[in-house]
């Protein structure tokens, strides 16, 4: 690993983040991350992958995190302060939640309507599609650090910025226990 990359997520054991479940291994875990995988989908995709994204895919292509509830305390009163995540889609095409699987991107943005000028979907909720996770790539370029948004289907479409970049967004996962804590 690149040694700007051992710096990354140094609070957060990330040998310990994905639930194991078997149906997350069969809708979401996409096969092991190569340099030449990431290659491909980063110019189907026409967007380059964050760092830290790639490091957490790397360990394990897709699925659902343990810790599944993104939480911040210190939401605006008009925002939403929690979003229970359902999994993270893993890079590639042959699983139904992956970027490219049958639940994935192309999915999103032709059955649900959703924007395409956002970024990459990268995750669903627990809301069944009425809200979804980007890498939000409107500031910042194609080839820039993406912020994580969420974007309300029953809202518009209206969007809020969840986390500064996708290892803030990480940090700011909870456990259910946490979240009832």
């Amino acid at each position: 690993m690149e040694e700007e990359e051992l710096t990354m997520f140094e609070n957060i054991d990330l040998k310990d983040f994905w639930n194991s479940h078997e149906y997350y291994t069969e809708n979401y875990v996409e096969e092991p991350l190569t340099d030449d995988i990431i290659a491909f989908y980063e110019n189907k995709l026409g967007f380059k992958l964050p760092k830290s994204y790639i490091q957490l895919m790397k360990i394990q292509n897709g699925g659902a995190p343990k810790k599944e509830y993104w939480f911040n305390e210190y939401a605006k009163r008009n925002e939403v302060n929690t979003i229970g995540l359902a999994g993270f889609f893993g890079i590639g095409g042959k699983k139904r939640n992956s970027l490219f699987g049958k639940f994935g991107n192309e999915f999103w943005f032709n059955e649900w309507e959703y924007p395409r000028d956002i970024g990459i979907i990268i995750a669903d909720t627990e809301s069944g599609g009425h809200d979804m996770i980007y890498l939000d790539y409107r500031e910042c370029g194609k080839d820039g650090e993406p912020k994580v948004s969420v974007c309300f289907q029953e809202y518009d479409y209206e969007i809020q910025v969840l986390a500064n970049n996708f290892e803030e967004f990480i940090g700011m996962l909870i456990s259910e226990e946490e979240l009832e804590a």
